[in-house]
């Protein structure tokens, strides 16, 4: 096997692959880490526009500084963590299936966000509110 050693090395410290990758983003974006390609790492996440998608690290922490990493318990379940962020690849972003419905149904198996659930809990608290008020 031949091996180009003009590559440049890489730039981030690798993540296990598999991990959750919290970020300082205001909704806490979340992202999947993924497989070294070429000599890049990628990560898998969902943003408004193009939705799930693929995208190298470096790319992506020009936009987002990580804040987290929540490493995989095990070699297979950072496997499974990654299939399930794939198999997510093209779906559209959402208000109730955003970046972290994404992630953290990649990395626990169902998906959830907190950002959504505090929204709802607010609006479910204005409501009754405002219905004692009646």
């Amino acid at each position: 096997m031949l091996m180009d050693l003009r590559q440049p090395a890489l730039t981030f410290p690798l993540i296990p692959t598999g991990s959750l990758i919290q970020t300082n983003s205001k909704l806490g974006h979340e992202l999947i880490a993924g497989p070294v390609v070429g000599n890049q790492q990628v990560v898998g996440h969902k943003e408004p526009g193009p939705g799930a998608y693929p995208e190298y690290i470096g790319s992506a922490m020009q936009r987002y500084q990580i804040t987290r990493v929540i490493p995989p318990v095990s070699n297979g379940h950072g496997m499974a963590s990654w299939q399930r962020m794939e198999q997510q690849f093209g779906d559209p972003w959402a208000n109730l299936d955003n970046c972290q419905h994404a992630a953290r149904k990649a990395y626990y198996g169902v998906p959830d966000s907190p950002t959504v659930n505090g929204i709802a809990l607010g609006a479910g608290l204005c409501l009754l509110w405002l219905a004692s008020r009646n």
